[in-house]
């Protein structure tokens, strides 16, 4: 049985938890959805210590996190657009994950990455995959796919028949994969 795991880099209730959020309900496999902004997690301090050892000396809320990391066979995040990156939430997720380059745990999970840009869709498309790039190249990821959305106000994507038909097609993309 495929386990997915979740996670939202937003720091509101809005467009992206609405995406993941259906994404989720759609899933039949054993499944977790993770907010950040709910978690109790620090920076990265750089002190290399991960290197060594293949764990992070921060007592947090990752710990947690990176044991769902590990245990899953899909990862699937979701980010707002902030400055053409992902939000600060979700880098300081991403930067947390170095212990898993000297390690190779999380090599060939599978990863599906959501952005919602407050600009057009092409605008968010240019950002999407340079901002994920570190993290799919230095964990050996297997990008399954990128999808991007277009959203300004926590709720546009709510009404938005074109955002739902998208949520429909990540969510046959997800099942197509072995």
């Amino acid at each position: 049985m495929t386990k997915y795991l979740l996670i939202s880099g937003s720091p509101r209730k809005g467009n992206t938890d609405f995406v993941l959020s259906k994404v989720y309900e759609s899933l039949n496999e054993k499944k977790e959805l993770i907010f950040l902004r709910d978690l109790n997690f620090s920076h990265c301090k750089g002190c290399l210590t991960c290197y060594s050892t293949g764990a992070c000396v921060i007592k947090d809320d990752m710990e947690q996190l990176f044991s769902s990391l590990l245990s899953a066979d899909m990862i699937i995040i979701g980010s707002p657009l902030y400055y053409g990156n992902v939000s600060g939430l979700m880098k300081q997720f991403i930067d947390r994950t170095i212990p898993a380059y000297e390690s190779k745990s999380l090599k060939d999970k599978q990863l599906l990455s959501i952005m919602v840009g407050g600009g057009k869709v092409q605008v968010t498309e240019k950002f999407h995959r340079e901002a994920i790039k570190g993290f799919v190249k230095y964990n050996r990821l297997d990008l399954i796919e990128t999808y991007n959305f277009e959203a300004f106000e926590a709720d546009d994507l709510k009404q938005d028949v074109q955002s739902k038909m998208q949520i429909s097609e990540i969510v046959r993309k997800i099942n197509s994969c072995p």
